[in-house]
Formats: C-alpha cells, sequence, structure tokens
C-alpha cells in the first residue's frame, strides 16, 4: 500500500527543525527503499522558508503508516501543526528518485483534493486524464491519486518542476479534473526534494 503524509508546520519552528534535521533524515533513511518521494513545502514568497513537509512511501497498511508518522522526529517534536495522511496511487512508472531535472527549475506542490459529493470523480474524465497527463510526464517528480479510508477517490497531488508559476496554473487550466469541477480548492506550493543531498553547499535548500 501507499500513503502519502503531508504535516504542516506551526509558525515560527524554523530553529527547533534545524536542530533536529539530521535526526529526521536517519530516521527517513530507515525507509529509504520504500519511498516515492520526500521534501520540504516552502513558502511561495520566500522559498528558504519551509511550511511543513511531504511524504509518499510504500508501507504495509495503516497501522505502519501512522507509526511512520507519529514516529518521524518533526511529527515528535511537535512542529507541525496538522498532519494529513491519505493513501495514494502512484500514477507514474517511475518515483521521485529516478526523475531527470531539466535543469535549474522551481518545482511545485500542487494538490488538489475531490471536491465535497465527487468520492467517484476520478472514474470520470479518466482517459482524457490520463491522455493531458502523459504530455507532462518529463515534468512530474510524482503524480497521483489520494484515495479515503474506504480505497475511493479522493484527488490527487502532482510534484513537479515548471519554469513559473504562471507555467503551473497554463497546466491546471486544461488539466481534464478540474475541468470537469471535480476538485475542491485546489493549492499551489513552492516544494523541493529533501534529504541532504539536496542541499547547496551553504547547507541550504538546493
Amino acid at each position: 500500500m501507499e500513503f502519502f503524509a503531508w504535516g504542516v508546520n506551526h509558525p515560527g519552528v524554523a530553529e527547533k527543525r534545524s536542530a533536529i534535521i539530521r535526526e529526521h533524515w536517519d530516521f527517513i533513511d530507515r525507509y529509504k527503499d520504500r519511498l516515492i518521494a520526500r521534501g520540504p513545502v516552502l513558502d511561495p514568497h520566500d522559498p528558504s522558508q519551509v511550511t511543513g513537509s511531504i511524504h509518499i512511501a510504500a508501507l504495509d497498511d495503516w497501522r505502519e503508516a501512522k507509526r511512520f508518522v507519529h514516529e518521524e522526529p518533526f511529527h515528535r517534536a511537535g512542529l507541525f501543526e496538522h498532519v494529513l495522511i491519505r493513501r495514494f496511487k502512484l500514477e507514474l512508472g517511475r518515483t521521485q528518485f529516478e526523475f531527470e531535472s531539466a535543469g535549474d527549475l522551481p518545482r511545485f506542490f500542487v494538490y488538489c483534493p475531490a471536491a465535497s459529493g465527487n468520492g467517484t470523480g476520478g472514474e470520470r474524465a479518466a482517459d482524457e486524464y490520463g491522455a493531458y497527463c502523459a504530455g507532462f510526464d518529463a515534468n512530474f517528480l510524482c503524480r497521483g491519486a489520494l484515495l479515503d479510508d474506504r480505497g475511493g477517490w479522493a484527488g490527487g497531488i502532482y510534484l513537479m518542476e515548471m519554469a513559473d508559476t504562471d507555467a503551473v496554473d497554463a497546466f491546471l487550466e486544461g488539466e481534464p479534473y478540474l475541468r470537469a469541477a471535480l476538485y475542491g480548492e485546489v493549492q499551489v506550493h513552492r516544494w523541493t526534494p529533501g534529504g541532504p543531498e539536496n542541499l547547496n553547499q551553504q547547507g541550504e535548500l538546493a
């Protein structure tokens, strides 16, 4: 089973986060063979500021997913205001770690929750959706469907590399599920891959 977890930071936790970042990396490293995607969510106006964390991983069941979330050092230290955990269905034939970047472009996290009453929405316009997204697969570090507790469609997420927010908006304008009003309020955040390998020489987010 695949799971998506998004922890949203309390304000003013930057120093506490920095103090335990290596403990966090050590914890996540225990799951490295099961990770699909990972990385911090960033303030769109100041990408040097972290507003949360995303992890997508293949885990045995809900019990392990909740243990993963609750034992993770940021969560144990009380950094998160809240955490969203959802079942996930990967819609790419690769993970974030197999993505080939086109260059020094910004990355984005696009959260598309299902609109109220659209729990079967993923079945509508599915062929059009698949064909449309295939045209952007070179831009996706990860994309997939969110599922509710019963396995029903609950929306989707994109982790994508695009030239700028205008390019993200242009992608969303043609996105079939959004055009069919199957999503609720779509959120666009800055994002970057996580882990020490993605820091620059100054120890900052690359």
